[in-house]
């Protein structure tokens, strides 16, 4: 039902099930932890002090990482009750024949168990549909999160921005008044001033779009994943970023377009 594929060697039968052998099947993670580059097939490992025969290797399903589905040992599971002080099944994997069918055979089942348990709070269906309806709630949830938080960042930096041009603005009035005694027009300045606004915030994008980068791989290196920002997402960080300043410099840009000239140049 998994649809594992075989690296090399064999799988359990049902004569390792019948006498209880202490044959084994390993993922990929296991033979290169255990084995390297050398022979695994054959070869014996210990399972709580008791050794187990090599049989068969699964093929690589992810990375071959310790967090995943590649650390696995498959052994018959009339030995695994030989071997633990709790010899039960607490778990069933059923698969229906399609995925249409999979609420009536979680149906099925549940009538099944009812009819032998007699209560409910004494088992658990689970289908896989369910699974990843609860995994994108949750899913889109943290999406949400993550876009306030994001939207609250822009919204300190946009305020943060227009102080600094206002700043800007007052620092530079005689300059202004000047600039408009001699023929600049309000539209002039105020393109000017926009532009810087759009200039220190695509700046402050630029830098956060590598450091975030950066720690994106390497945090994805320290826990066993593959992080890279598509180029796309980079696109839209710095136009959101550009925006936002253009955004918030709007305000002082006016300020400084509506100066009057003789105002201007009296200013101290």
């Amino acid at each position: 039902m998994k649809n594992l594929e075989l690296q090399s060697g064999s799988f359990l039968n049902y004569m390792d099930i019948k006498n209880n052998t202490k044959n084994c099947v390993i993922g990929t993670y296991i033979q290169k932890e255990l084995f390297g580059s050398g022979q695994a097939i054959g070869n014996k490992i210990k399972i709580n002090n008791t050794p187990y025969t090599v049989v068969g290797i699964i093929e690589e399903q992810d990375d071959s990482s310790s967090s995943s589905s590649d650390n696995a040992i498959y052994i018959p599971y009339t030995t695994a009750f030989r071997a633990s002080s709790n010899a039960s099944i607490n778990s069933f994997l059923f698969t229906a024949v399609s995925e249409d069918l999979a609420g009536d055979a979680k149906s099925l089942i549940d009538d099944k168990l009812y009819e032998i348990l007699g209560d409910e709070d004494y088992y658990t269906i689970t289908s896989m549909q369910e699974l990843i309806d609860m995994a994108d709630d949750m899913l889109g949830k943290m999406e949400i999160l993550l876009v306030c938080i994001a939207g609250i960042s822009l919204l300190v930096a946009g305020i943060g921005i227009m102080n600094i041009m206002l700043v800007s603005v007052t620092e530079r009035t005689r300059e202004i008044g000047i600039r408009k005694s001699l023929g600049a027009k309000g539209r002039t300045i105020m393109t000017q001033f926009v532009i810087e606004a759009g200039t220190i915030s695509g700046i402050g994008g630029v830098i956060g779009i590598v450091v975030g980068s950066i720690l994106a791989v390497v945090g994805g290196k320290l826990l066993g994943l593959t992080a890279t920002p598509s180029v796309g997402a980079i696109a839209v960080a710095f136009s959101v970023s550009v925006g936002i300043g253009v955004m918030f410099g709007y305000l002082p840009a006016k300020k400084a377009a509506s100066l009057n000239p003789i105002d201007a140049l009296r200013y101290d």
